[in-house]
């Protein structure tokens, strides 16, 4: 048997009561590089400075066939912006956070603590929710989900800037479920997109990245093809995908929108992921994604006329109860803060 690849999701230790802006700031980032990215490509580097905690993308990390506008690239960066809020708030202290400060030249986010917060329960699951949190693209039950997460997914998004679409009706189901099938096609056969894709798969036996997806943190092909909703395949011809199991696959699926689609509104998204994920997360469910469509311009603007979404689709979600998965990998905080 291959030995698993090590994929430990334990937070940092907090700095200690009375330390330094500095300290805190690059705790907060050390906790921030646990927020979900395309591919856990990890696109972003954390620039602790004067007491501020600074997010930049990484050009290095582009996904240029299927993210060539950096877009899901800046959803990511958000995403990693909302986690570091949270480390904050059940730290005990209250952040501002600051989209593009510094113009477009600069980084794409800036926190600074702006006071005291006496952390709520609430804070501190969130914060617990961040280790916890899976992708998960096994079969996922949305009926068993705590009845109220629907709308306090909802009302997550909206504090973010954003709205949450849920996919509820049969009819629509259908319609997202053509649509993913078709954009899923259609990435397979632009060329470059499953080169691009593999670049970022890890074997089991890879000890050496602490990035990319390990390509047993999947369903196979076929569960897949039978599935309600197609996902993308993260499997190679060797690889034995660990999320397929027995169990009903019925998903609450939601669409994330934002009102515009300039490169804030990406941000916002990113922070509105976040924000979801961690509160379903808290909530017992896991999830992933079902993104093709939104990575193909007219299959897009298909996407938006046929559900009639109110706002430009940024990613699609697919939430539940699910199996026991293990967290992917994530590079040494070493690697990724820099505090000049």
């Amino acid at each position: 048997m291959p030995t698993p690849l090590v994929a430990t999701s334990r937070l940092e230790p907090a700095p200690a009561v009375g330390s330094d802006a500095n300290s805190r700031m690059a705790w907060y980032a050390a906790v921030a590089r646990w927020a979900p990215s395309k591919h856990n490509s990890q696109p972003w580097r954390f620039v602790v400075r004067d007491g501020h905690l600074e997010f930049w993308a990484d050009p290095m990390r582009i996904l240029a066939s299927t993210d060539p506008h950096r877009r899901e690239m800046l959803i990511s960066v958000g995403s990693a912006v909302h986690v570091a809020g949270v480390a904050a708030r059940a730290a005990g202290h209250e952040i501002t956070v600051s989209l593009f400060p510094d113009g477009g030249g600069g980084p794409a986010a800036r926190i600074d603590e702006v006071g005291a917060h006496v952390p709520t329960p609430d804070d501190l699951a969130l914060l617990a929710a961040v280790s916890k949190r899976r992708t998960d693209r096994g079969p996922l039950d949305g009926d068993r989900l705590p009845a109220n997460l629907p709308l306090l997914l909802q009302a997550a998004a909206g504090n973010c800037g954003s709205s949450l679409r849920l996919v509820s009706t049969p009819a629509d189901r259908v319609t997202l479920a053509a649509l993913v099938r078709r954009a899923d096609r259609t990435l397979l056969k632009r060329g470059t997109a499953r080169p691009e894709l593999a670049r970022w798969l890890r074997e089991p036996t890879d000890r050496h990245h602490r990035d990319g997806v390990p390509t047993d943190h999947t369903r196979s092909a076929a569960s897949s093809q039978n599935a309600e909703f197609v996902q993308r395949d993260f499997s190679t011809a060797t690889s034995r995908p660990g999320q397929d199991r027995p169990g009903r696959d019925h998903p609450l699926v939601g669409v994330l929108c934002t009102p515009a689609d300039t490169m804030r509104d990406w941000l916002d998204a990113g922070q509105a992921l976040g924000a979801i994920l961690l509160r379903a997360t808290a909530a017992g469910a896991n999830a992933s994604y079902l993104n093709q469509p939104v990575e193909d311009v007219e299959i897009r603007a298909e996407l938006r006329q046929q559900l009639g979404l109110d706002g430009v689709a940024q990613l699609v979600l697919r939430l539940g109860v699910g199996g026991d998965v293990a967290a992917t990998p994530r590079r040494d905080p070493h690697d990724l803060i820099y505090m000049p």
